[in-house]
């Protein structure tokens, strides 16, 4: 009876669906916090909640929709790099480490087989026909190639990050920018979805491309 009692009080707690339920507010707390808390149903910030199961899961699939909902190329591309960087930081760091453990290590021919099969999982070829100090000096060859494209990829990313934190507003300020230019009032960030908010973005758009063809006339 005590038990039931106990579970009872227990409130049960949802994670929001999608973009189209997620509201806008939510969703830039945990885009800039990773704070999963905000994926949960109800909460405001201030209230005592945990994090169900599947969060992470939940916001992937909600971040994914967002990319798409964008419908930015810019958007997508930035999303893209940012993945290739990450790629290309640990390929260049695991197979620099596997060569240099295969440069300075006396391994029995099962060993050295180990580590030329997980240096194939990092698209790096060791050719056992050939000699062994030569295959090492092109394989660190490339790995110092792979360094330099890592570096510019890196520069690019840097830069496409710098600009949108130059341009980047505030959520509420962003809103207000939306509510004088599409002629909305009281556009409530913890109220509208987050697919919605993407909508009245783009009429936004549409109707400054518009004025600034009018201007232009």
């Amino acid at each position: 009876m005590a038990l039931r009692n106990i579970f009872k009080g227990i409130k049960k707690q949802f994670l929001y669906n999608d973009c189209y339920d997620l509201p806008i507010y939510n969703f830039d707390m945990v885009f800039k916090s990773k704070d999963f808390r905000f994926l949960v149903v109800g909460y405001d910030g201030y209230n005592d909640v945990g994090i169900p199961i599947g969060a992470g899961e939940r916001w992937k699939a909600i971040f994914d929709q967002w990319v798409v909902l964008s419908d930015s190329n810019t958007l997508m591309y930035y999303y893209q790099l940012l993945s290739e960087v990450a790629y290309l930081e640990t390929r260049y760091t695991v197979s620099k480490i596997l060569i240099y453990e295969m440069h300075t290590q006396d391994m029995n021919e099962k060993t050295l087989d180990m580590f030329i099969e997980a240096l194939k999982d990092w698209r790096y070829f060791y050719n056992k026909d050939n000699d062994k100090e030569k295959e090492i000096e092109r394989l660190i060859a490339i790995n110092k190639g792979s360094q330099n494209k890592l570096g510019i990829k890196k520069s690019e990313l840097e830069n496409m990050q710098k600009e949108h934190s130059e341009s980047e507003k505030t959520l509420v300020g962003q809103a207000v920018v939306l509510e004088q230019i599409t002629g909305k009032n009281n556009i409530d960030i913890k109220k509208i979805s987050v697919a919605k908010w993407l909508e009245i973005g783009k009429i936004a758009n549409r109707i400054n491309e518009q004025r600034e063809r009018n201007g232009r006339k």
